[in-house]
């Protein structure tokens, strides 16, 4: 394993998987301004969204969980998303997708 994260392929794949995941999430705090601080939080794979209001992160971590998207609640106003690191683009934009009906439930 080690072996294939130094590659310099996997590496590029990890790096592009990872700029797609923030501009993904980078439109949520734009559209929840209410609900989400406006500065993504992270690097590579693990990302982190700030919200305003600490009491809903177990809310959202529970709406997320129960559309089958795993967050964790980081400190008391934050979530995170740790996707392993073979995730396909196509699952990032699910996940993103679910996390944004989410939100619009908060909301």
């Amino acid at each position: 394993m080690l072996s294939r994260l130094s590659q310099k392929e996997f590496a590029g794949q990890i790096a592009a998987k990872s700029s797609h995941l923030f501009s993904r999430l980078g439109a949520l705090p734009e559209k929840y301004p209410h609900i989400l601080e406006p500065k993504l939080r992270g690097r590579g794979l693990i990302a982190g969204l700030g919200l305003k209001n600490a009491s809903q992160c177990n809310e959202l971590v529970g709406l997320a969980r129960n559309e089958g998207v795993f967050l964790l609640t980081a400190g008391s106003n934050a979530i995170r998303l740790i996707p392993s690191l073979n995730i396909e683009e196509s699952e990032i934009d699910l996940a993103v997708d679910t996390l944004d009906i989410c939100l619009s439930r908060l909301a």
